[in-house]
């Protein structure tokens, strides 16, 4: 990778899947950002209840939709003109300083190492 380039995430063949995913939806759903978004926004908490509830069955497919929702995530920000590599990076930071947080929170409260 060059010096001071954004590291990826997703590779281009996806980014290119999701425009064209993204340009169906739009049809289906309506071309309107705040409509669009909206049914996303229904589709993916549609999909985290039907992930646990398969989770919870010890059904395979969870995992099935567990990628529909990373699809209909990564639909989003393509909604929004977000580039996936710079908020996964943003996220990645985000997420590794919250759990050495937790990780140092849980030690404490165990007086030493975890």
């Amino acid at each position: 990778m060059k010096a001071g380039a954004m590291p990826r995430s997703v590779t281009n063949y996806a980014k290119k899947k999701i425009k064209g995913i993204h340009c169906l939806s739009k049809k289906v759903n309506g071309t309107g950002r705040k409509r669009h978004a909206a049914v996303l926004l229904d589709l993916i908490d549609k999909h985290a209840v039907e992930i646990r509830e398969l989770y919870e069955k010890k059904d395979g497919h969870f995992l099935v939709e567990t990628g529909d929702l990373l699809v209909l995530c990564l639909e989003m920000l393509e909604e929004f003109k977000r580039s996936p590599d710079v908020v996964m990076e943003k996220c990645y930071g985000r997420y590794e300083r919250k759990l050495f947080s937790l990780l140092e929170q849980k030690r404490e409260k165990r007086g030493g190492s975890v």
